[in-house]
Protein backbone atom coordinates (compact mmCIF):
# COMPACT_ATOMS: atom_id res chain seq x y z
CA UNK A 1 0.00 0.00 0.00
CA UNK A 2 1.34 3.63 -0.89
CA UNK A 3 2.37 5.33 1.85
CA UNK A 4 1.91 9.30 1.58
CA UNK A 5 3.99 11.81 2.85
CA UNK A 6 3.67 15.33 3.95
CA UNK A 7 6.35 17.47 2.30
CA UNK A 8 6.04 21.36 3.24
CA UNK A 9 8.24 24.26 4.69
CA UNK A 10 10.47 26.76 2.67
CA UNK A 11 10.83 25.69 -1.12
CA UNK A 12 13.73 25.26 -2.92
CA UNK A 13 15.94 23.16 -4.99
CA UNK A 14 16.35 20.75 -2.40
CA UNK A 15 13.06 20.40 -1.45
CA UNK A 16 12.55 19.17 -5.11
CA UNK A 17 15.25 16.90 -4.22
CA UNK A 18 13.27 15.98 -1.44
CA UNK A 19 9.77 15.82 -2.98
CA UNK A 20 11.57 13.25 -5.41
CA UNK A 21 13.17 10.92 -3.56
CA UNK A 22 10.77 10.02 -1.31
CA UNK A 23 8.32 9.60 -4.45
CA UNK A 24 10.97 7.06 -5.20
CA UNK A 25 10.41 5.59 -1.88
CA UNK A 26 7.02 5.62 -1.19
CA UNK A 27 4.69 6.36 -4.12
CA UNK A 28 2.89 9.57 -3.20
CA UNK A 29 3.64 13.03 -1.49
CA UNK A 30 1.17 15.86 -1.08
CA UNK A 31 3.51 18.83 -1.61
CA UNK A 32 2.93 22.16 -0.43
CA UNK A 33 3.56 25.47 -2.64
CA UNK A 34 3.83 29.18 -1.61
CA UNK A 35 3.92 31.34 -5.21
CA UNK A 36 6.39 33.44 -2.73
CA UNK A 37 8.83 31.46 -2.82
CA UNK A 38 10.92 29.57 -5.34
CA UNK A 39 8.55 27.57 -8.07
CA UNK A 40 8.93 23.87 -7.94
CA UNK A 41 10.80 22.18 -10.63
CA UNK A 42 10.02 18.57 -10.08
CA UNK A 43 9.10 16.79 -13.55
CA UNK A 44 5.47 15.78 -14.65
CA UNK A 45 6.23 11.70 -15.05
CA UNK A 46 4.85 10.98 -11.09
CA UNK A 47 1.34 12.19 -12.41
CA UNK A 48 -1.17 11.09 -9.49
CA UNK A 49 1.38 10.24 -6.96
CA UNK A 50 2.23 14.17 -6.34
CA UNK A 51 -0.25 16.23 -5.07
CA UNK A 52 0.59 20.41 -4.61
CA UNK A 53 -1.25 21.60 -1.90
CA UNK A 54 -1.40 26.22 -2.04
CA UNK A 55 -0.01 27.24 1.31
CA UNK A 56 0.91 31.05 2.58
CA UNK A 57 4.09 30.84 4.91
CA UNK A 58 2.95 33.95 6.90
CA UNK A 59 -0.93 32.42 7.30
CA UNK A 60 -2.66 30.56 10.46
CA UNK A 61 -5.46 30.21 8.07
CA UNK A 62 -3.62 28.75 5.10
CA UNK A 63 -1.90 26.31 7.12
CA UNK A 64 -5.14 24.84 8.66
CA UNK A 65 -6.55 24.97 5.07
CA UNK A 66 -3.98 22.49 3.79
CA UNK A 67 -4.38 20.32 6.22
CA UNK A 68 -8.40 20.12 5.95
CA UNK A 69 -7.64 20.07 1.85
CA UNK A 70 -5.16 16.95 2.70
CA UNK A 71 -7.73 14.96 4.62
CA UNK A 72 -10.74 16.09 2.54
CA UNK A 73 -9.15 13.39 0.41
CA UNK A 74 -9.60 10.66 2.55
CA UNK A 75 -6.39 10.59 4.85
CA UNK A 76 -3.77 12.17 6.83
CA UNK A 77 -0.22 11.63 5.82
CA UNK A 78 2.02 9.22 8.10
CA UNK A 79 4.55 10.82 7.72
CA UNK A 80 5.75 14.99 8.02
CA UNK A 81 8.88 16.73 6.77
CA UNK A 82 8.93 20.03 7.73
CA UNK A 83 12.00 21.80 5.64
CA UNK A 84 13.06 25.07 7.26
CA UNK A 85 16.48 26.87 5.59
CA UNK A 86 17.65 29.92 5.31
CA UNK A 87 16.06 33.40 4.04
CA UNK A 88 18.72 34.22 1.88
CA UNK A 89 19.57 37.95 3.83
CA UNK A 90 23.02 37.87 2.78
CA UNK A 91 23.82 41.38 4.20
CA UNK A 92 25.50 42.37 7.83
CA UNK A 93 22.51 43.38 10.68
CA UNK A 94 23.14 47.57 9.93
CA UNK A 95 22.70 46.76 5.93
CA UNK A 96 19.10 44.96 6.39
CA UNK A 97 16.20 46.97 6.45
CA UNK A 98 13.38 47.15 9.03
CA UNK A 99 10.97 45.86 6.48
CA UNK A 100 13.24 43.10 5.28
CA UNK A 101 13.81 41.70 9.05
CA UNK A 102 10.04 41.97 9.57
CA UNK A 103 9.22 40.60 6.17
CA UNK A 104 11.26 37.26 6.16
CA UNK A 105 11.59 36.88 10.17
CA UNK A 106 7.51 36.49 9.63
CA UNK A 107 7.36 34.18 7.30
CA UNK A 108 9.80 31.77 8.50
CA UNK A 109 9.42 31.82 12.49
CA UNK A 110 5.66 32.41 11.92
CA UNK A 111 5.23 29.91 9.19
CA UNK A 112 7.23 26.72 10.70
CA UNK A 113 4.98 27.60 13.93
CA UNK A 114 2.02 27.94 12.26
CA UNK A 115 1.88 24.67 9.76
CA UNK A 116 4.24 22.73 12.76
CA UNK A 117 0.97 23.16 14.92
CA UNK A 118 -1.70 22.11 12.73
CA UNK A 119 0.37 19.03 11.81
CA UNK A 120 0.54 18.22 15.75
CA UNK A 121 -2.87 18.98 15.97
CA UNK A 122 -3.69 16.63 13.79
CA UNK A 123 -1.42 13.84 14.57
CA UNK A 124 -2.86 13.90 18.07
CA UNK A 125 -6.51 13.33 16.72
CA UNK A 126 -5.74 10.57 14.56
CA UNK A 127 -3.48 8.83 17.36
CA UNK A 128 -0.05 8.44 15.09
CA UNK A 129 2.17 10.16 13.39
CA UNK A 130 5.81 10.71 12.69
CA UNK A 131 6.97 14.50 12.17
CA UNK A 132 10.42 15.68 11.16
CA UNK A 133 11.90 19.20 11.05
CA UNK A 134 14.36 19.34 8.54
CA UNK A 135 16.92 22.65 8.41
CA UNK A 136 19.06 22.42 5.43
CA UNK A 137 21.52 24.78 4.15
CA UNK A 138 23.90 23.95 1.22
CA UNK A 139 26.85 24.50 2.71
CA UNK A 140 27.09 28.40 4.36
CA UNK A 141 30.49 28.56 6.51
CA UNK A 142 28.61 31.47 8.47
CA UNK A 143 24.81 32.48 8.47
CA UNK A 144 24.30 36.15 7.84
CA UNK A 145 22.80 38.00 11.43
CA UNK A 146 18.99 37.15 10.76
CA UNK A 147 19.34 34.07 9.01
CA UNK A 148 21.23 32.90 11.83
CA UNK A 149 18.00 34.22 14.31
CA UNK A 150 15.72 32.23 12.52
CA UNK A 151 18.10 29.18 12.41
CA UNK A 152 18.30 29.53 16.51
CA UNK A 153 14.05 29.60 16.70
CA UNK A 154 14.19 26.80 14.76
CA UNK A 155 16.47 24.93 16.87
CA UNK A 156 14.57 25.82 19.98
CA UNK A 157 11.38 25.25 18.45
CA UNK A 158 12.28 21.74 17.82
CA UNK A 159 14.00 21.25 20.82
CA UNK A 160 11.34 22.39 22.87
CA UNK A 161 8.16 20.34 20.93
CA UNK A 162 10.82 16.93 20.71
CA UNK A 163 9.74 17.56 24.85
CA UNK A 164 6.82 18.53 24.95
CA UNK A 165 4.95 16.32 22.97
CA UNK A 166 7.52 13.13 24.12
CA UNK A 167 4.27 11.74 25.70
CA UNK A 168 1.69 12.18 23.09
CA UNK A 169 0.40 9.22 20.34
CA UNK A 170 3.28 10.69 17.47
CA UNK A 171 7.48 10.86 17.17
CA UNK A 172 9.12 13.86 16.38
CA UNK A 173 12.60 14.16 15.70
CA UNK A 174 15.35 16.74 14.13
CA UNK A 175 17.59 16.60 11.10
CA UNK A 176 20.08 19.16 10.05
CA UNK A 177 22.38 19.15 7.28
CA UNK A 178 24.85 21.84 5.74
CA UNK A 179 25.86 20.54 2.38
CA UNK A 180 26.12 21.61 -1.29
CA UNK A 181 24.89 17.69 -2.61
CA UNK A 182 21.13 18.20 -2.07
CA UNK A 183 20.14 14.91 -3.39
CA UNK A 184 22.49 12.91 -0.93
CA UNK A 185 21.34 14.98 1.85
CA UNK A 186 17.54 13.89 0.84
CA UNK A 187 18.40 10.67 0.29
CA UNK A 188 20.22 10.59 4.32
CA UNK A 189 17.01 12.24 5.70
CA UNK A 190 14.35 9.45 4.19
CA UNK A 191 17.42 6.79 5.60
CA UNK A 192 16.23 8.74 9.15
CA UNK A 193 12.83 9.28 8.84
CA UNK A 194 11.78 5.66 6.81
CA UNK A 195 14.92 2.99 8.20
CA UNK A 196 15.81 4.78 11.30
CA UNK A 197 12.63 6.11 12.50
CA UNK A 198 12.64 4.75 16.07
CA UNK A 199 16.30 5.21 16.44
CA UNK A 200 16.28 8.63 15.06
CA UNK A 201 13.00 10.26 16.91
CA UNK A 202 13.48 12.27 20.00
CA UNK A 203 16.69 14.18 19.05
CA UNK A 204 18.17 16.34 16.90
CA UNK A 205 20.90 14.46 14.21
CA UNK A 206 23.34 15.86 12.11
CA UNK A 207 24.18 15.14 8.37
CA UNK A 208 27.85 12.97 8.40
CA UNK A 209 27.77 12.74 12.14
CA UNK A 210 25.84 11.08 14.97
CA UNK A 211 24.19 13.74 16.90
CA UNK A 212 24.55 17.98 16.73
CA UNK A 213 22.09 21.11 17.26
CA UNK A 214 22.31 24.06 15.22
CA UNK A 215 26.06 25.49 15.20
CA UNK A 216 26.06 28.77 13.16
CA UNK A 217 29.99 28.47 12.47
CA UNK A 218 31.31 25.00 10.45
Amino acid sequence: MEQAVLITGKQSSFTDDLIQETLRRTGRVFASYDENDTAPEVPDTFGDSLRYIPWTRRSLISARTMMLSIEAEGEIPQRAVVVCAPEGINTSLHETSAAIVEEKVDAAVKGYIFVLREIAAAYIRRGAGDLTILWYDPGMEILPPVDAAIAGAVQGLAQSMIAFYENEPFTLRGLYASDADGRGVAQWALEQIIDRSEKSAGRWQKYGQKMSLLPFRR
